[in-house]
């Protein structure tokens, strides 16, 4: 009789030391990758531990403490290796709490938060994410209005907006999404009231749409950050918001990808990645590493050496702080005018298209008085 070698025995989640877990947005997924595969490198490592459950849940998390169970394979996290490659372990089997929650909205935009956050919760700011409509490459669509999107997620089969009248091929997400509940107030339909067909997470959401029967009446919704990773097959539609004459990309144009329209305005979808943590009485991070984790993505530390975080910002297709023009304190409310110390615009355009109109400076006496400030090796504002 041949011996059957004994199943591999999942690895613990607990076993694993100097570990940061990190549950929410799935959209923010590969900002976190790329930050896992850097400090895991660090002396001593720092392991990130990632599922993604959907905005609300990781709001939820960290607001009320619900463990983070597992979505798809149950007890299941993510983790990144030395070697960069993802793994996973098993969590405990009555789950673990997440110390770090991301979410693509506002707390307030999934829960009832009168009296706003607790004082040991706190928000803090990170890059700027945008939500988008996409269709299949075979579709001929280019742009869409506030209006028919209103129509075709509030009315489905019957939203009268031509190719989009069949609900098997409009793919929604959940109330779980962050972006669903983004573009529901934009476009003023209830998260809780969208027509269409549902989808898991940004991954089904691109499986739906690629697999979709005909092409042509398909569409869906999509974080700029994996919509632009699937051109190949994807196209993102411009977007013209209530109240504008012409429709904007998030960038110049279809092919570029500087988020410029994001950054000054013009393009209305969009709102900063929320990094809710809890604090100690002192009122600074209970867990230090999760502390930093947080103030990698936000700004407020220096990164480990090696890691770019402007640059790694534009590879993944968001807006570090120090690159926007306006800003919003609350939910799609309205923008205002900024100018961020250190600002980072002109690096940041060079970082996600290879080049920049800024001139390229190594102090100021090489800046015009238009652009007195150099930064980044570039000649900014401010």
């Amino acid at each position: 009789m041949l011996a059957v070698a004994p199943a591999a025995r999942a690895t613990l989640c607990a076993d694993i030391p100097n570990a940061v877990y990190v549950t929410g947005s799935t959209a923010a997924k590969p900002l976190v990758a790329e930050l896992g595969r850097v400090l895991i490198g660090q002396d001593p490592p720092v392991t990130v531990m990632y599922q993604g459950q959907g905005s609300c849940s990781g709001v939820d998390a960290v607001l009320n403490g619900t463990p983070v169970l597992g979505v798809g394979t149950p007890g299941m996290l993510s983790y990144w290796d030395r070697g960069g490659v993802e793994r996973t372990c098993q969590a405990a089997d009555q789950g673990v709490v997440a110390d770090v929650g991301l979410s693509d909205v506002f707390a307030s935009t999934c829960f009832s938060l009168p009296l706003g956050l607790p004082v040991n919760v706190a928000d803090y700011l990170g890059p700027v994410n945008t939500m988008t409509f996409v269709v299949p490459r075979g579709s001929a669509e280019k742009a869409i209005s506030a209006e028919a999107a209103y129509y075709i997620y509030g009315f489905g089969n019957d939203s009268g907006v031509d190719p989009w009248t069949d609900e098997t091929a409009i793919f929604r997400r959940d109330l779980s999404s962050g972006m669903q509940r983004m573009i529901g107030g934009a476009i003023g339909v209830d998260a809780q009231r969208w027509k269409g067909t549902a989808t898991t997470s940004s991954t089904d959401m691109i499986t739906q749409l690629n697999n979709a029967a005909t092409a042509a009446r398909a569409i869906g919704i999509l974080s700029t950050d994996v919509a632009q990773e699937n051109r190949s097959t994807l196209r993102i539609l411009a977007y013209q918001h209530y109240g504008q004459s012409c429709a904007f990309f998030p960038d110049r144009d279809a092919s570029s990808n500087e988020k410029i329209n994001v950054r000054d305005g013009h393009y209305a979808i969009w709102g900063p990645l929320h990094l809710l943590i809890r604090l100690d009485d002192n009122g600074v991070p209970r867990k230090a590493v999760a502390g930093d984790f947080v103030g990698y993505l936000t700004g407020a530390k220096a990164p480990p050496a090696g890691l770019d975080m402007i640059q790694l910002a534009a590879q993944q297709h968001v807006v570090p702080p120090c690159a926007m023009r306006v800003k919003r304190t609350r939910e799609l409310g309205p923008m205002a005018s900024v100018a961020p110390p250190g600002a980072c615009g002109c690096y940041y355009e060079k970082m996600a298209n290879g080049a920049t109109t800024c001139a390229p400076c190594s102090a100021a006496a090489d800046c015009p008085a238009s652009a007195p400030v150099c930064s980044f090796g570039y000649c900014e504002t401010q």
